[in-house]
C-alpha cells in the first residue's frame, strides 16, 4: 500500500491516524449499506463511483477508506474497477484500483476443493499451465468449475485470462448440443452485467443458442439473435489482447491469437449456417482458409482439415470457395483431394465424390507416407471405405518396417470392428499374427512393440464371435468366445460379451466372474506398478462399467486416465459408461459429446451417445 501514499501534509500524523481509526469504525456499515441494496442499481452504481472517486483524494484517510470499502464491496463494482485500472487518467486512482483487483481472490466460497486444487497458483503459471487449467476446469464432474471459469471472464484483472476462459467455453458449443445448456445454465447470473467483450460475447452465444435450439422459435427471433452475437464476435476480435504470446513446444508451438482468431471463426460459422445463413457461414469459414496463408503454412494438412471439418459442420459447400493459392495442394496431396470428396459427399454427390476419392487414392500410388497420412486421418472422420481401401495398401508396402505395420494393422482392424465389419476386422489380425517380414515373423516383432501374441489371438477370436453374433448364431459366438478366454482369460471386451450373454448359466455365470475378478486384479497390480500409466486405469473402469465391482473406484480410476491423457476420446467414453452404470445420464451425456467430438467418425461412440440420451427421456 505505500507504493500509493502520498507525503502527509496539511493533517499531520495525528490527524490521519484518528481519521484512519473512525474510517475502520464505520467501514462495516458504509459497506454492508452497499451490499444490502444491490437491487437498487443505481444507487449502487453512484456510490461506487464515489469510492472510485475518493481513491484520488488528496487525503490519505479518505483513499485508504474507500480503497477498504471498495475491498469489500469488490464483486459489486468489478466492471467500474476494471475500467479505473485500465483508463482512469488519473494514476493513484488506476494504481489502487489495479490493487484491489488484484486482491480478489480467483476461488469462490463454495467452489470445491478440486477447483481450489486446479486454481493454486495459477496467476503465476506459464501460459500453457493457464490454458491447461482452463481447460480441466470446463472437465470437472457435475460442472463445478464452470462458475469459476464464468468468474475469471468477469472479474480477472487480465484480459487475456478472461479471454482464455472465454474461448474455452466457446469450443464447448455446437448446434443443437444436447450438454450445452446444462453446462452453462448458471453463466448468465455469474457473468451478471459485465461489459467485457468476452462476457458479451458468452452471454450472446447462449441468448442465440437458447433460440436456436428450440424449433418452435420463429426464423427471425434467430437472425435477430444472430445479428446480436456478430456484434459481440466484431468487439471480441477486435480487442483481442494477445501479442505474440504462443504456447506447445517445438512443432506444435503456436500463437494464441492465431488459435482464438480460429475458435471464434468456427463458432461464428456454425452459428450462421444455424441461423439459416448458409452463405454467410461460408463466407465466415473461408476465413480459415486465409489464417493458413497468413501463416505462410507448408503443411497442406491445415487445408484438408478446414475442409473435413467443413463437410461435418453443415458448411461442405466451402469445397467450391478453396483460394487458388491453395488449390494446387489438390494435383499433389491425395489427402486434400480426399477431403474435397468428402464435401461433395455430404452434399450428396455420391457419385463425384467416389470419382474424387479414386483419383485421390491413385494420386499417392507411389508416396507411402501419403498412403499412411490418408488411411489414418480418414479413419479418424469415419470415411471407412476409403480408409479401408489405403490401409489395405499400405500395410503390405514394402517400404514400411514391422514396426510400422503392425500398429497400423491393428488400427485398421479396430475401425472395421467400430463399423460391425467385424468378420474383415478377423482377418486383418489373423493375417498380421501368421504373417512375416521379410524371413523374421511378425510375433517376435510384437514382443519388442510391447503386444502380446496371445491377447491379440484372443481379440482376433472375439471379432469373429461378434460376427457370430451378427449372423445370430448364439452357438458359434459362445464357442468362439471360449476359443477367446482360452487363449487370453483377461481379454475385457471378450469377458464383457460372456457376462452379457443370454440365458447364461449359473456355473458359466459364477466361472465368467470369477475371472473378472482375477482380471482386476491384475490391472490392480499394473495400476499399483505404474501409475503413471494411463490404460490401466481405463481397462479397469471399462471392465467394472460394463460387468460388476467396485463402481465408486472404477469412476475414480476412470478420472485419473483422463488426468493423465486429457481428453482422450476412448477415455471419455469410459468414464461416460461409468456414469451410466450409475444412473447418472447427465454425466455420461455430457462425457460422451466431448468424447464424440474427438473422434468425430467413431461408429461406437455415436451409438453410445443414442443409447446414453435415451436414458434421460
Amino acid at each position: 500500500m505505500t507504493a500509493f501514499q502520498k507525503p502527509v501534509t496539511f493533517h499531520g500524523m495525528h490527524g490521519v491516524l484518528f481519521r484512519l481509526l473512525y474510517c475502520l469504525v464505520l467501514l462495516p456499515s458504509a459497506a454492508h449499506a452497499i451490499t444490502r441494496s444491490a437491487g437498487d442499481d443505481v444507487t449502487n452504481q453512484q456510490k461506487i463511483t464515489a469510492l472510485i472517486t475518493e481513491l484520488g483524494d488528496s487525503d490519505y484517510a479518505t483513499r485508504e477508506s474507500a480503497t477498504q470499502q471498495l475491498r469489500t464491496i469488490a464483486d459489486h463494482a468489478i466492471d467500474q474497477l476494471l475500467d479505473a485500472a485500465n483508463q482512469s487518467n488519473d494514476l493513484e486512482i488506476a494504481l489502487r484500483s489495479q490493487w484491489i483487483l488484484e486482491t480478489v481472490s480467483l476461488v469462490g466460497p463454495d467452489d470445491p476443493p478440486e477447483v481450489t486444487e486446479l486454481l493454486k497458483n495459477f496467476s503465476n503459471s506459464s501460459l500453457s499451465q493457464q490454458i491447461s487449467t482452463l481447460s480441466r476446469l470446463v472437465r470437472l464432474e457435475n460442472n463445478v468449475g464452470i462458475k469459476p471459469l464464468a468468474r475469471l471472464i468477469r472479474t480477472n484483472r487480465s484480459a487475456s485470462i478472461s479471454y482464455l476462459a472465454a474461448l474455452v467455453l466457446l469450443q464447448e458449443w455446437r448446434p443443437n448440443d444436447p450438454y450445452w445448456p446444462i453446462l452453462v445454465a448458471d453463466i448468465p447470473a455469474e457473468l451478471n452485467t459485465s461489459q467485457r467483450p468476452s462476457a458479451l460475447l458468452i452471454q450472446h452465444l447462449i441468448s442465440f443458442s437458447r433460440l436456436a435450439d428450440n424449433p418452435e422459435n420463429k426464423s427471425d427471433q434467430k437472425k435477430d439473435a444472430f445479428t446480436n452475437l456478430e456484434e459481440a464476435i466484431k468487439k471480441f476480435l477486435e480487442l483481442l489482447p494477445f501479442n505474440k504470446q504462443a504456447f506447445g513446444i517445438n512443432t506444435t508451438r503456436r500463437e494464441v491469437g492465431d488459435l482464438a482468431r480460429e475458435i471464434v471463426v468456427r463458432c461464428h460459422a456454425r452459428a450462421a449456417v444455424q441461423a439459416e445463413f448458409p452463405d454467410r457461414g461460408i463466407d465466415i469459414a473461408k476465413k480459415l482458409f486465409g489464417f493458413i496463408a497468413e501463416r505462410g503454412e507448408k503443411n497442406p494438412l491445415a487445408t484438408a482439415d478446414v475442409l473435413f471439418w467443413a463437410s461435418h459442420s453443415g458448411l461442405a459447400d466451402i469445397c467450391n470457395a478453396v483460394p487458388e493459392s491453395l488449390q494446387k495442394t489438390f494435383e499433389d496431396q491425395s489427402l486434400t483431394l480426399y477431403a474435397v470428396a468428402s464435401c461433395e459427399q455430404a452434399n450428396g454427390n455420391d457419385i463425384l465424390a467416389t470419382e474424387m476419392a479414386g483419383r485421390a487414392f491413385a494420386l499417392s500410388s507411389d508416396k507411402t507416407d501419403q498412403q499412411m497420412l490418408a488411411a489414418i486421418r480418414l479413419d479418424h472422420w469415419g470415411l471407412i471405405d476409403w480408409a479401408d481401401r489405403e490401409y489395405q495398401r499400405v500395410v503390405v508396402s514394402p517400404k514400411l518396417s514391422a514396426q510400422q505395420i503392425i500398429p497400423l494393422s491393428i488400427q485398421w482392424a479396430e475401425l472395421l470392428n467400430d463399423f460391425d465389419r467385424c468378420e474383415e476386422a478377423s482377418a486383418v489380425l489373423e493375417k498380421m499374427l501368421n504373417g512375416s517380414h521379410g524371413t523374421v515373423q511378425n510375433i517376435r516383432i510384437m514382443d519388442s512393440l510391447g503386444y502380446s501374441k496371445e491377447a491379440l489371438t484372443a481379440r482376433q477370436k472375439y471379432f469373429v464371435s461378434r460376427g457370430a453374433q451378427g449372423d445370430g448364431n448364439r452357438d458359434r459366438e459362445r464357442k468362439d468366445l471360449d476359443e477367446a478366454l482360452k487363449e487370453y482369460p483377461e481379454e475385457i471386451d471378450t469377458l464383457i460379451a460372456y457376462y452379457h450373454f443370454p440365458e447364461i448359466s449359473a456355473v458359466d455365470r459364477s466361472r465368467v466372474v470369477t475371472l473378472i475378478k482375477k482380471a482386476l486384479r491384475k490391472l490392480q497390480q499394473r495400476i499399483d506398478q505404474e501409475p503413471d500409466a494411463a490404460n490401466p486405469y481405463n481397462e479397469y473402469a471399462w471392465l467394472v462399467a460394463n460387468t460388476e465391482g467396485d463402481l465408486a473406484r472404477a469412476t475414480r480410476y476412470s478420472k485419473r486416465s483422463l488426468e493423465l491423457d486429457f481428453d482422450s476420446a476412448s477415455f471419455l467414453d469410459t468414464l461416460a459408461h461409468c456414469y451410466a452404470a450409475d444412473e447418472n445420464s447427465a454425466e455420461a451425456i455430457r462425457c460422451q459429446v466431448v468424447a464424440l467430438r474427438k473422434d468425430p467418425g467413431s461408429n461406437t461412440i455415436k451409438k453410445n451417445l443414442q443409447k446414453f440420451l435415451t436414458m434421460r427421456e
